[in-house]
């Protein structure tokens, strides 16, 4: 069985066709990349699995179970969680307190609360046990008391990835993770992705443009255009596509 499904997922904004009947699974365990070019609906399908976006028709599974009838604020209790395009970090708090952020997030207890002492005093100090395990786990001990605002903008990327952690998934979402890195950081972070897929035993589902990161560390590739899915299969065969050299990859 899939771990994740989307099933013939259509949305349109007005006039606007945003997914056109897509269909596709992720295995269990495996590094699924979404690939096209902006616009084609690659973060739109982010926001259905999240439940940000209602779509029109169709279907999307978590290990056999209908999604589209939780609610978003449901949604990292079922064990799915995310990164951002545009980083969604809270630039006042702490680094720690940012990765605190998600583990709060996959369970009923106030976030705010709880950093007031007021309730779930074991359970935040598991939080903070836990918040540093991770941060030392991707290099990042060393800023945990420092507030976000003003670190570099691949440390910053670590530590949405961190937070994104803490929540104890076993789907992750990255949206576009090495947008802004440079080449050393993007070649670093293909390794980071596929450790801690390992590590964690994580199913990826990851939207990104830099190509040679997306080939070297997915074991299935889907790409879109226009909302709709115009190839699919292993690295391989989507790199020998002619659909997909004409469409995205360029016929050069």
């Amino acid at each position: 069985m899939p771990q994740l499904e989307a099933k013939d997922v259509t949305l349109r904004f007005g006039g606007v066709v945003a997914l056109d009947s897509l269909s596709f699974t992720a295995a269990p365990d495996s590094i699924t990349a979404l690939i096209g070019p902006n616009g084609a609906g690659k973060t739109t399908l982010f926001n259905v699995v999240t439940r940000l976006y209602e779509p029109n028709l169709g279907s999307v599974l978590l290990d056999g179970q209908e999604l589209l009838t939780t609610k978003a604020h449901d949604i990292a209790q079922l064990g799915i969680a995310r990164t951002f395009q545009n980083l969604a970090l809270v630039p006042g708090l702490t680094v720690l307190d940012n990765v605190m952020i998600g583990e709060h997030s996959s369970t009923t207890g106030g976030f705010l609360i709880s950093l007031a002492g007021l309730q779930f005093l074991g359970r935040e100090q598991a939080a903070r046990r836990r918040g540093m395990e991770l941060l030392d786990r991707l290099g990042l001990a060393q800023y945990a008391k420092s507030p976000a605002a003003g670190l570099p903008f691949g440390t910053l990327k670590r530590i949405e990835l961190a937070r994104a952690l803490a929540s104890n998934p076993t789907t992750l979402l990255l949206d576009e993770p090495a947008s802004g890195l440079t080449h050393s950081e993007v070649d670093e972070l293909g390794g980071l992705i596929r450790s801690i897929r390992d590590e964690f035993k994580l199913t990826v589902l990851l939207v990104e443009h830099h190509m040679g990161m997306v080939m070297e560390i997915s074991d299935r590739v889907v790409v879109m255009e226009f909302g709709r899915k115009i190839a699919e299969g292993d690295p391989a065969t989507v790199r020998a596509d002619p659909v997909v050299i004409e469409a995205y990859l360029g016929a050069s």
